[in-house]
């Protein structure tokens, strides 16, 4: 019994795999590498991978060492741009992931299926960017989670923890220093009130106020004033606004600071099922 072997053959098949590879690797780890780059990874794998099976090596363990663990290495060095140890052994374990992955995925085909090497070029792609899909749904859903915040409202010796939504079509400016304006529900914002400010505010949502209730002393460290904005069925409205003396705004271990922040009342309710009760305007950690 013998077998044919083409080198040819066992390159291009190589290639393409390890190319595909290192895009997967480049994408997780977050890469700068471009597609050249990988391009050069993946000839190099292909190239090694050719010359170790040459070889006349007596021992198998020689023979796999070289293979999955020097070649492996180089692989993911030169094709992803790997600059630390930390991200070059996470990138060996991401590619040893892939390989594990698309050949199940070969393995679970029938024979007849991967006869040829432009059929196995094309079955390969194919698995190659049902990963990526798979990828992007993983980010997509992982972005709409992220998008729920948790966010502290602080003024005086006063805090209310809030849910936060960060919403990227919030582009409202306060009209008169130009910060960017979060949205808070009123019912919330209140918890830092008095009972006479409270009165006060109430009366400046309603549009019963009077300058005598923006100039109380009461409310004035608040620095109360109206901001015009749009929206949906609203071309021209007025919002109350105010001006807290902080707001932390944390998305999982990451938090952000803002001083003197602008935040806008609202009346009525932010979410219907109650999930988050200010927007934040994605501006806001940018505001000096």
């Amino acid at each position: 019994m013998y077998y044919e072997f083409y080198i040819d053959v066992f390159f291009v098949v190589n290639l393409v795999m390890d190319f595909l590879l290192l895009r997967l690797v480049n994408r997780v780890l977050k890469g700068t590498a471009t597609p050249l780059r990988s391009l050069a990874g993946a000839v190099l794998g292909a190239a090694g991978i050719c010359v170790i099976t040459l070889l006349p090596l007596s021992s198998p363990y020689i023979r796999v060492l070289l293979s999955h663990g020097v070649l492996g290495i180089l692989m993911v060095w030169v094709g992803c741009c790997c600059r630390s140890w930390r991200k070059l052994f996470t990138g060996i374990l991401l590619l040893y992931g892939f390989s594990f992955l698309t050949g199940g995925i070969l393995t679970a085909l029938p024979g007849g299926t991967k006869e040829g090497l432009l059929t196995f070029c094309f079955i390969t792609t194919a698995t190659y960017w049902i990963l990526i899909l798979g990828m992007r749904l993983l980010e997509y859903l992982k972005g709409k989670s992220s998008a729920i915040c948790e966010v502290i409202i602080r003024v005086g010796g006063k805090s209310v923890k809030v849910k936060g939504l960060y919403d990227t079509g919030n582009r409202l400016r306060d009209t008169l220093t130009r910060k960017p304006v979060s949205v808070v529900e009123y019912g919330r914002f209140e918890e830092l009130l008095g009972e006479d400010q409270k009165a006060s505010f109430e009366r400046l949502l309603s549009g019963t106020g009077s300058t005598e209730d923006i100039c109380a002393q009461s409310v004035l460290k608040f620095h109360p004033h109206y901001i015009s904005y749009r929206s949906v069925g609203q071309d021209n409205g007025l919002m109350l606004a105010v001006t807290v003396d902080e707001l932390y705004v944390s998305a999982g271990e990451e938090g952000s600071v803002v001083k003197h922040a602008v935040l806008g009342l609202a009346g009525n309710q932010l979410s219907t099922a109650g999930n988050f009760q200010i927007i934040v305007n994605p501006c806001i950690v940018n505001a000096e």
